[in-house]
């Protein structure tokens, strides 16, 4: 009997404070944002020298269920002049799931250029805007950082770059070379230098003075390089064995003749932050 007296009054409270509520001051649920993810299954790269047959492709899924359309704009990125390209339209879908597919020759005639009107090292920026079933517009502006990129998050924003195949013969010759200032005085011992063809890559002979080479692998399907240089001298700042070693990534694209890079000093010890004191180096092909 107590207990049903209990659950009487429990209910009788409930009731008391449903009716009191002031709906005024119930916050809505707030709808959902619109997400579209993206399975790549295609190049990463779009390749000069095969623009039809180099395809950025990937499964678009509606992972909120709330899409109307997904509509993807693509720029280009000049890396030597630093600028950007006027956005276009390349793809376009209001069907989920979905197959998406755009070449470089696409890409490229949207943007109404050519192969001949970008060099290896640019960058093609997809960027897409989703609306949802009631009218609302998303793009990577209105993203966090969760949502960004490709693979399975958010199918907003991505960059393929264009490159060329690393082809040995074609990087061979005569180079413009130029090391910029740095505290420990690395600094090449002529204006050119030579590049031989080494079993995975390229050697620039004798570049800092004789024996003293810098040593380029070179990935010939993706074109990425990294160098580091021969024993350029007995110590540094009372450190033996100083030598130079590439920080960070960088391309060798045989078809322009064109290797540039940020280097770290290092020593037997190790090496110095390469962030702090890094040391450029351009070699073009004359």
């Amino acid at each position: 009997m107590k207990n049903i007296k209990l659950l009487t009054l429990t209910l009788l409270v409930l009731i008391g404070l449903v009716s009191c509520m002031d709906e005024n001051k119930v916050l809505a649920i707030p709808p959902s944002g619109a997400l579209v993810t993206i399975t790549p299954d295609g190049t990463s790269v779009f390749d000069l020298n095969d623009a039809s047959g180099s395809i950025y492709s990937g499964e678009l899924k509606d992972a909120t269920n709330n899409v109307e359309s997904y509509t993807l704009m693509a720029s280009v990125y000049y890396k030597s002049s630093r600028t950007e390209s006027a956005a276009v339209e390349v793809y376009s879908t209001s069907t989920f799931p979905a197959n998406m597919a755009v070449s470089a020759a696409d890409a490229l005639a949207a943007l109404g250029l050519t192969t001949s009107d970008v060099t290896p090292g640019d960058l093609v920026q997809f960027r897409a805007v989703i609306t949802t079933t009631d009218g609302r517009s998303f793009d990577h502006t209105t993203l966090n950082g969760d949502a960004t990129g490709e693979a399975l998050l958010g199918a907003y924003t991505w960059d393929v770059p264009f490159f060329c195949p690393f082809v040995t013969a074609d990087a061979v010759g005569t180079y413009d070379v130029v090391v910029g200032d740095n505290i420990f005085g690395w600094a090449p011992a002529a204006p050119t230098v030579e590049a031989v063809a080494t079993d995975v890559g390229i050697r620039f002979v004798d570049m800092f003075g004789p024996g003293k080479h810098l040593n380029v692998t070179v990935d010939p399907e993706t074109a990425a390089a990294t160098g580091r240089s021969e024993l350029l001298a007995d110590s540094t700042f009372g450190y033996s064995g100083p030598y130079i070693n590439q920080s960070g990534s960088a391309y060798f694209f045989s078809c322009t003749g064109s290797y540039e890079a940020l280097f770290g000093t290092c020593v037997d010890l190790g090496c110095f932050s390469a962030s702090t004191y890094p040391v450029p180096v351009t070699l073009t092909r004359r």
